[in-house]
């Protein structure tokens, strides 16, 4: 009778057992993770200003302008290639041979016409000039300071006559300055002859036209100006304090410039009423719609763009009164 309890045990032990499972280990899903990726904004530069109103002068160093940042690129799953199926072989018989055709010679094609240049003579469109300085001898009076007389020769700007030609300087690097004659101008065709003597990069002559009065108390205009790589630029001043610009035209490498040192330009501007065109040794180069400015006075324009400071010879200025003046 005692081996009962112990069998009746080891049948015990041996139910409980059958009844106890292992369970699986269970790994919860995981997200794929998601990138940001960052893109650095890049700042556009717009043309460096400092001012020099006729017979009054101020500096304002350069304003930039930051490009909005593009939107971030949020990754995508990445899908395995599908697998290629091979192709199917077509039978023999399946299509005929083709015809064997004797070849048709090929039809000579005329060459693209080249798009016409827009140029302009100001003395046969508009006659003699109602002024002209060709710079065969010194004429001061017409740069000089009203109250004293004399050339600007300040810490921006210098302004001087050799051999009766020109020279307008750009003292501060990074900087660019202005200088306004006594002529006032509203719709007009204004030319200026520059030799760019020993320019390099960035250095840029140019004009600036529709002006303030004198003594205004205020700068403004539009000033369009060549560098000596060969870029055209055209923008407007609405301040030089804040220095604030509105750019209306800016073309690089512009075919018909003089590139380089020593080289002669004529820039020429058309301005009647909000219409604006600028030429380049006669040939158009942009035009552009701004109505912000009617008429004002007329002056140089330069930029010392390297780390020394900057000079060009202005050896002709003249204009055309157009429209109502006339």
């Amino acid at each position: 009778m005692s081996r009962i309890p112990s069998i009746l045990s080891i049948l015990i032990l041996l139910a409980i057992g059958a009844c106890t499972f292992s369970a699986p280990n269970v790994i919860p899903p995981t997200s794929p993770a998601l990138f940001e990726t960052e893109i650095p904004t890049e700042a556009m530069a717009e043309p460096t200003e400092a001012l020099a109103s006729g017979m009054e002068t101020s500096a304002a160093p350069q304003a930039a302008v930051t490009d909005t940042p593009a939107p971030t690129a949020q990754p995508t799953d990445t899908l395995p290639p599908p697998t290629p199926v091979p192709p199917s072989a077509t039978p023999a018989a399946a299509y005929p041979e083709p015809a064997t055709q004797a070849s048709q010679p090929t039809a000579t094609q005329p060459k693209p016409t080249a798009t016409p240049v827009a140029t302009l003579n100001p003395t046969s469109t508009y006659g003699k000039p109602n002024y002209q300085n060709p710079m065969n001898f010194p004429n001061p009076g017409e740069w000089a300071e009203a109250e004293t007389g004399d050339l600007p020769d300040t810490d921006n700007l210098r302004l001087q006559f050799i051999d009766g030609e020109l020279y307008v300087t750009g003292k501060r690097p990074g900087f660019s300055t202005w200088w306004f004659t006594y002529h006032t101008l509203s719709d007009a065709y204004i030319e200026m002859t520059f030799d760019a003597e020993n320019c390099s990069g960035e250095d840029a002559y140019g004009i600036i036209f529709r002006g303030p009065p004198h003594k205004a108390g205020e700068s403004y205009g539009y000033v369009v100006y060549f560098s000596c790589s060969g870029d055209v630029v055209l923008f407007r001043l609405d301040s030089a304090d804040p220095f604030e610009t509105k750019l209306l035209l800016d073309e690089e490498e512009v075919d018909a410039v003089n590139t380089g040192p020593n080289e002669e330009n004529v820039i020429g501007v058309r301005a009647v009423g909000d219409q604006i065109a600028v030429y380049a040794n006669d040939v158009l180069v942009g035009e552009v719609e701004d109505d912000e400015f009617a008429q004002g006075r007329v002056g140089v324009f330069v930029r010392a763009a390297s780390p020394d400071d900057y000079s060009y010879r202005l050896t002709n200025f003249a204009y055309w009164t157009l429209g109502e003046n006339k």
